[in-house]
């Protein structure tokens, strides 16, 4: 009877995605069992896992659906599928770390805090794809913040969540959060170069993290900002590792194509994580488990040239 109960809570929550979202999961699904066979790691997933990633999804479903119209897709001149599996890709791994990350600190949030966390999520994703793939500098991203300067359609998209952002996060219950915002400026140090590659993880990569923090939840302990730091940089860490071929391509520098062993590296970062975690949080075992996978997972599929992104329904 409780397999029932969660098949039909999973079916339910299925038929209530967007088109668009149903697609996603079904391909997603797809990716994951290719990937897992190129791994050799097959997991089998229980129905109380799916029911767990689906209620995640549907976060994400929703706060894309409110924000990206047909209309939207057309003056960008982008398809609205690839749209969605970019950003909520993103936002769903974003709900995942920072929501295990307070859970792990027993702080406690809502559908709205997690609603916030994916429009930040949004914002993070379209912010570097203006500037990586785009060529946009920091000022001109900044630029489109302020609502009486004209700017150029490519930023329409960037405007529109930083002002639903605004609504959904007012100054007055948000303040910590916009207080942190001042040191906005610190983002403005983001470059590949060696000058810059320890700088972007030791200080962009905690200052975004706290971002995610301070828009889901109004006070943030001591013992949760110092463990911001190390499991920021793992994270950034992370991500230069799952696209170090593609930046070798591109001559883009980063810390982790730097170093001589970056898979050895990557286990030092998660190494020290959990030293950080078992110290400052009182309830840290399922984050910990989460970064092992996730670790585990990029490392591997960097040795077997699989693509980390398309199996996301594994690391729930």
């Amino acid at each position: 009877m409780p397999n029932l109960k969660v098949m039909f809570q999973v079916a339910l929550l299925y038929l209530s995605l967007s088109k668009q979202g149903k697609r996603f999961l079904k391909k997603v699904v797809r990716e994951s069992r290719r990937v897992d066979k190129t791994l050799g790691s097959a997991i089998v997933l229980d129905l109380h896992k799916i029911l767990y990633f689906i209620k995640t999804l549907k976060v994400c479903d929703k706060v894309f659906s409110a924000q990206v119209s047909d209309q939207l897709c057309s003056d960008l001149g982008r398809e609205k599928s690839a749209m969605y599996a970019r950003f909520v890709s993103y936002g769903w791994f974003s709900l995942l770390i920072w929501g295990k990350m307070l859970d792990a600190f027993n702080l406690a949030h809502d559908d709205r805090a997690k609603e916030r966390c994916v429009l930040v999520a949004f914002t993070h994703r379209e912010w570097n794809d203006l500037f990586d793939n785009q060529g946009y500098s920091f000022s001109e991203l900044v630029a489109a913040f302020d609502y009486q300067v004209a700017i150029p359609k490519e930023l329409i998209f960037l405007r529109q969540l930083k002002q639903m952002e605004l609504k959904l996060a007012p100054a007055d219950r948000f303040g910590k959060y916009y207080q942190h915002l001042q040191g906005f400026d610190v983002c403005s140090l983001f470059e590949y170069t060696p000058e810059k590659a320890q700088i972007i993880l030791d200080q962009v990569a905690p200052f975004v993290a706290l971002l995610f923090m301070y828009i889901m939840v109004e006070e943030i302990p001591e013992g949760l900002k110092e463990e911001v730091k190390p499991v920021a940089r793992w994270l950034y860490m992370l991500d230069e590792l799952a696209d170090l071929e593609h930046d070798k391509q591109i001559n883009r520098l980063t810390y982790m194509i730097m170093v001589k062993n970056p898979e050895e590296v990557m286990w030092q970062q998660y190494q020290e994580c959990c030293k950080a975690l078992l110290h400052n949080a009182p309830n840290p075992d399922k984050l910990i488990k989460f970064m092992e996978i996730i670790t585990s997972r990029v490392v591997e599929a960097k040795k077997c040239g699989a693509n980390i992104e398309n199996s996301l329904f594994n690391i729930g």
